[in-house]
C-alpha cells in the first residue's frame, strides 16, 4: 500500500479508505484547530505544550465548490473540483473533492478519504473529500 502524502495532516482509518484529520486541541482555551502545528494555539496563543493532537473523524459540511480548469500549481491535475468545507465547529478549509461535480451540492455531508495519486515516480495516498455514506 502506498504511503500517506502528508502524514502530519491525516492518518488512515482502520477501514483503509477513510482518513482521520490530525487536529490540535488547546487545553487552555479548549478550542480545536487544523492543521496542528508546533507553534502552539492559533486561537489564544497558548504555548505548544498546551496543545495536544486529537484525531478528527474527517467529516465535513460542504459550503460551496467550483471546478478548476486552469493548472494553478504543477501538481494539480485539471479539471478538478475544489470546495470550502466546515471540518469542525468554526473551522473552514479549502478541500479537494473526489469525482464529478454533479454529485455535490452546497450543505451536503463529506468524508475525508484516501485517494491514490502519482507524485514524481511514486504513488501516495492523498486526502480528498467525497460524499459521506451515512
Amino acid at each position: 500500500m502506498p504511503e500517506l502524502e502528508k502524514p502530519d495532516l491525516y492518518t488512515l482509518a482502520d477501514d483503509g479508505r477513510r482518513l482521520h484529520l490530525i487536529m490540535g486541541h488547546c487545553t487552555q482555551c479548549e478550542k480545536h484547530h487544523f492543521p496542528k502545528t508546533g507553534y502552539g494555539c492559533p486561537n489564544c496563543g497558548a504555548v505548544p505544550e498546551h496543545v495536544r493532537s486529537e484525531l478528527g473523524e474527517g467529516r465535513a459540511t460542504l459550503l460551496t465548490f467550483i471546478t478548476l480548469h486552469a493548472k494553478l500549481v504543477p501538481t494539480l491535475e485539471v479539471p478538478c473540483i475544489v470546495g470550502e468545507a466546515q471540518i469542525a465547529d468554526g473551522m473552514i478549509e479549502e478541500v479537494m473533492l473526489l469525482g464529478a461535480a454533479e454529485q455535490y451540492r452546497d450543505g451536503m455531508a463529506l468524508q475525508a478519504v484516501a485517494h491514490e495519486v502519482t507524485r514524481g515516480e511514486r504513488n501516495v495516498l492523498a486526502c480528498r473529500f467525497a460524499p459521506a455514506e451515512d
